[in-house]
């Protein structure tokens, strides 16, 4: 087996991330350890820490004496994450406008061009790793750290929900909401407009919850 440089705890992370994305995992499907390191020869110990980070962010469950399973997130879990994150983040918007810096918008713009990029690749990996980003420098703009704190934690939990139901795959990037949402939201910043920034993170927030609701049915 070729690991290309990752610690064995990451190749497997990212292994059954893979999976996932690849709908080759589903919700409620058991992880099988044994299974696991027989197909990738890797030893239980980096195996165990992987399903405990990968537990950690939502995407799996264990449970003692029965133990993991890929997550099965309801709509009822992506409405609550989402209310949170869109009204968290569209005040920390507002707030960004007052005290981001030319140097952090040059940021935000270089992201955007990077998200096309992987946009265009379908790396969904990549595209979450670099959204996240493009969130937490906004985070980071509005100079509170409580909304840095969880802006950041309800992204990563937001990240499982797209994993498992958004369908960038197979979304050409001139359908990508999330892509023309990014750019409302750049160009508020620019503008210096509290209200149109809080505007564009709520109808953001709102038309990715709507979004994930629609593929679940």
């Amino acid at each position: 087996m070729e690991l290309n440089g990752q610690r064995p705890e990451d190749y497997i992370y990212y292994y059954i991330r893979q999976q996932i994305i690849a709908r080759e995992l589903y919700p409620g499907n058991k992880i099988v350890e044994e299974q696991l390191a027989a197909e990738t020869g890797i030893s239980r110990t980096p195996i165990r820490a992987a399903l405990k980070r990968l537990s950690y962010e939502g995407l799996l469950v264990s449970y003692p004496m029965k133990g993991s399973f890929v997550a099965m997130p309801t709509k009822k879990d992506m409405q609550d994450a989402y209310e949170c994150r869109k009204l968290l983040e569209a005040e920390a918007t507002r707030c960004a406008c007052y005290h981001i810096t030319e140097e952090e918008l040059e940021e935000l713009e270089k992201i955007f061009k990077q998200q096309i990029l992987v946009h265009e690749a379908h790396d969904m990996h990549a595209f979450l790793e670099i959204n996240e980003k493009f969130h937490l420098v906004i985070a980071k703009a509005s100079r509170n750290s409580f909304f840095q704190k969880y802006i950041q934690e309800l992204t990563v939990r937001c990240n499982v929900f797209l994993l498992f139901y958004d369908k960038f795959q197979v979304t050409p990037l001139e359908d990508s909401f999330a892509i023309r949402e990014h750019k409302v939201i750049i160009d508020a910043l620019r503008q210096r407009d509290p209200e149109k920034c809080y505007k564009a993170a709520i109808e953001h927030n709102q038309s990715t919850l709507d979004q994930l609701n629609e593929d679940k049915i």
